[in-house]
Parts: C-alpha cells; structure tokens; sequence
C-alpha cells in the first residue's frame, strides 16, 4: 500500500488548510508575537510549502533518500528583514505544532506505529533541514557582507588626498597589516598613475605599528612609485620606525624623507 493510503496522511493533506491556520496561530502565541495581516500570509506561505515538500516525499513511492530541501525559507522571510534568531525559532515552533497536529489525528485514527513514526520522521526531517539552510544561508549572507566591509574598510584605510595641483598625500593611520599593504600596492598605486599625481607623499606619522614585513612592504611601495616616474616623499617617520628600517637593511638614500607633511609641501616648488 502506498504511503498516500494511510489516514495519516489522508487527514493532514486533505485538512492541509485547516492545518496550517492552526500551526500558524498557535506559534505566534507561542512566541508572542501579534502577526499582521500580510505577516500572517507570509507566514501560512512558509509552512504550506514546507509541508507540501513533505507530501510530494511521500506520494513519490521510489523516493528511499533523505529529503532535499531545494526551498529556504530565509527568502520568504529573511527579505522581509526577520533575523536568523526569529527564522530558527519559528521554524522550531512550526516543527512542534506540526507534530501535536500528529497526535491528534491518532486520538482519532488507529494508526500504526509504523506509519506514525515515518511520518513524524518526515516532518522533523523538513524542518531540521529548513534551519540547517536558513543558517548556512544566513552565514554565507554574513560572510559576504563582512568581505564587502573590509573592502570598504581597505579603502578608506588609504585615501589619496590632493593638497594642491598635482600633489596629493596617502595618511597611512593605525595598524598596517600584510592585507592592508597588499590593498595599497594592488589597489591605490595604479590611481595614483591614473591620477596623473606627479608627486605622493606618504605620511606615516599616525603608524602604530611597524613590524619587520610591514616596513619591507611600505618600502617597496615607494620604490614602485619611484619607477612609475611619480616623485615619492615620507614623512612622518619615528625613531622607533627608522631603527626597523635600519636593521632590515633597506636603503633610504635615494628617498626624500621630512619630518612632517607641512615641511613637505614647503620643499615643493
């Protein structure tokens, strides 16, 4: 006898309307959470289309695997700016309301325990699947805007300010990572030759922190600058920066080198 047979399944997706209505209002007590009337919509949305994932499970009689749960719920809900907290929950809530809906069909049916128990396998198994995608949704969701942050981060990191015509000055502030020196020598070089910025200079003065690789990477910035034809110009560099300097080896003769950018700019003619 195929699953579809049993009064399991005939009482819950011949009632499915009826149903869902329940679930729905009976988890948004649950949570406490007054739903208006486009939420309560949205929400019916959700969980209909999760228990009818269920049946067409059940009503495809070759199917022996786990269920492959191609709908996420995140975005139904998620797009309507309900966080991952609130998704987990009600999917939770829903998957408990729609197993006490399971008992009481057997307060009225004598159905077997076989059948009973696949069909609660079903259920719990749609659900645990639903939270599992909303969650790698929503991480896959944080990563990207953490990504797209740092980005936005990197950029700021290093401004190219213009302080007069064909002049301009890249403030390096706070720490300089490997990541940070690597956005400058990838990213904001070839503006400055896009630019046409015939002199840059680069202040270090609001550095932190100067660790051996770093300073080896700054250098090799300004030297990169040099061979672009773009005149090059430290400043702001401590004592604690130039003794690194020194015992890296790296040569400075060639650089032009002032103690602050406004004696810089007064040695530009």
């Amino acid at each position: 006898m195929a699953y579809r047979d049993a009064d399991l399944y005939k009482y819950f997706f011949n009632n499915l309307e009826q149903i869902v209505a329940r679930i729905v209002t009976s988890t948004s007590q649950s949570l406490q959470h007054r739903l208006s009337h486009s939420e309560h919509d949205l929400h019916q949305e959700l969980l209909n289309n999760l228990l009818i994932k269920i049946k067409d499970e059940l009503d495809d009689e070759d199917s022996t695997a786990g269920i492959n749960l191609d709908y996420d719920p995140t975005d139904v809900l998620g797009e309507q700016g309900y966080d991952i907290d609130y998704i987990v929950t009600l999917l939770s809530q829903f998957r408990l309301n729609a197993l006490k809906e399971v008992e009481v069909v057997l307060q009225e049916y004598d159905v077997s325990l076989k059948d009973t128990f696949y069909f609660m396998y079903r259920v719990t198994e749609i659900f645990d699947q639903a939270i599992k995608n909303s969650t790698k949704y929503y991480n896959t969701q944080q990563q990207s805007r953490l990504k797209k942050l740092e980005e936005e981060l990197l950029e700021l990191s290093a401004p190219i300010v213009p302080v007069k015509e064909d002049v301009s000055v890249l403030p390096i502030v706070g720490s300089m990572s490997e990541e940070r020196a690597d956005h400058i020598i990838k990213n904001v070089i070839p503006k400055v030759s896009e630019n046409k910025i015939g002199t840059l200079i680069l202040d270090f003065s609001a550095i932190h922190i100067l660790d051996t690789f770093v300073a080896s990477r700054l250098f090799t910035i300004t030297r990169t600058l040099k061979l672009l034809g773009i005149r090059t110009i430290i400043t702001g560099i401590r004592p604690e920066m130039a003794q690194t300097t020194i015992e890296l080896g790296i040569e400075m003769d060639d650089i032009e080198i002032y103690r602050d950018v406004k004696r810089a700019l007064e040695k530009i003619i």
